[in-house]
Formats: C-alpha cells, structure tokens, sequence
C-alpha cells in the first residue's frame, strides 16, 4: 500500500498545508481569531497536533478547551478515528500510563508530547503533540474542535495500479494487498464472500473490521 503526502484544509480560514505547514500557519491564523468570554471567565485552549507514530498521511489537527479531559479525547478520537469493537486505550509517557479522568491543561504545556494506543492487540499507535495555548476556549461551545484534517490518501489500485482503490479485501489485507478499485474488486478472486471494507479516512482503515466513523 502507497501513500502520497496529504494536504488539509485550515477550517478557520480554508487555506491549505501539509501537515507540518498545517502547524506553522495555525499558529499565525489562531493568533487572529477573537478570544471568547464564557460565564464573565478568561479560559484559554491547546492546538494539539495528533499523527501516527509510524509512517502515514493520516493527521489531524485540534483545538482543545482547558477543561476537556484526557477521556474527552479518548472518546473523541475513538469517534472520529478509531472505534470498531470497544478495545482498551491507553495514553501514556514512556513506561507512564496518564489517567484518563485528569484534565490535559493541568498535565500539558506547549512542547509536550504523549503517546496513545488504541487496542492492545491490533494497535493504532498515536503521538500527540501540544502545539500551543491560547486564549479562549475551543469555539462553538465544545471542547474539541477540529482546526485541520488530512483529505482522504489517494491509494492506488493493488492489483491493476491505475485507478484509486475504494475496497478492501480482509483476507488479502493479512498480506499487505487487496486494496481495490471498485473494477478490480468486482473481479477479485476471494469474491464478495471475503465481506469487503470502505476505506474511510482513518489510520484504522483495513484494521479489525473498521468500518469509519
């Protein structure tokens, strides 16, 4: 399976970055947005920066209220991301598991960095990165709002390697292959008996039956 390098859209204003461009202008484009007064009380706001800890275009962008807790996250992630079976999660430093009832503000300044896995058998490893603070809380009322979000990989075709793959074969996928255009699928030897699956936009695509959010 091949990736090219993604882009995403900055949703404050709508220019579009690579990941690591995505950062840089985040910090300026954040910096312009007016601060928001909740209950007559200053509260203040991370950009998280969440990527896999293995190669991949999969990366999101966050903007993250100081009350929200690492179980807001979790959730969070598990929704957009992750979730297919209930597994266990994690989020931790080094040999440190972190509490998932703490608040990230109370453990977190700009600069840290903490891991997160998601199911201890077929694991989707995470890094998560505090960007920044600012002033306000996440917009709209809720405690994490997505600032960027990598467009979906353009993953060619494995068996024919000419147009973009649309299903995944579960039996092939064991083996690195079966990433199939919608073509190629109608014809795979495994057939529809092999119980095909989407390719949503998620580091978890192709893993333990993960269907998207």
């Amino acid at each position: 399976m091949r990736h090219k390098a993604t882009k995403g859209a900055c949703t404050l204003c709508g220019k579009e970055y690579a990941r690591s461009g995505m950062g840089k202008h985040l910090a300026s484009c954040l910096t312009q947005q007016p601060a928001e007064l909740v209950e007559d009380d200053q509260r203040f706001s991370l950009h998280l920066q969440v990527m896999t800890r293995y190669p991949s275009d999969y990366w999101l962008h966050l903007q993250v209220d100081e009350r929200a807790t690492f179980k807001t996250l979790d959730t969070f992630l598990r929704n957009l991301w992750l979730e297919c079976c209930g597994h266990m999660s994690q989020f931790f430093v080094g040999q440190q598991t972190i509490g998932m009832q703490g608040r990230l503000a109370a453990s977190l300044r700009s600069g840290d960095e903490i891991d997160y896995d998601y199911d201890m058998g077929e694991t989707t490893e995470l890094r998560i990165k505090v960007l920044g603070e600012y002033k306000g809380p996440a917009p709209s009322g809720k405690s994490i709002t997505i600032l960027a979000r990598n467009h979906p990989p353009e993953i060619p075709c494995d068996a024919c390697e000419q147009h973009p793959a649309v299903r995944i074969c579960p039996e092939c996928n064991w083996e690195g292959e079966g990433w199939l255009c919608q073509e190629c699928a109608t014809g795979h030897s495994c057939g529809d008996e092999a119980g095909y699956l989407p390719i949503p936009n998620s580091p978890r695509a192709g893993v333990c039956g993960y269907n998207g959010a």
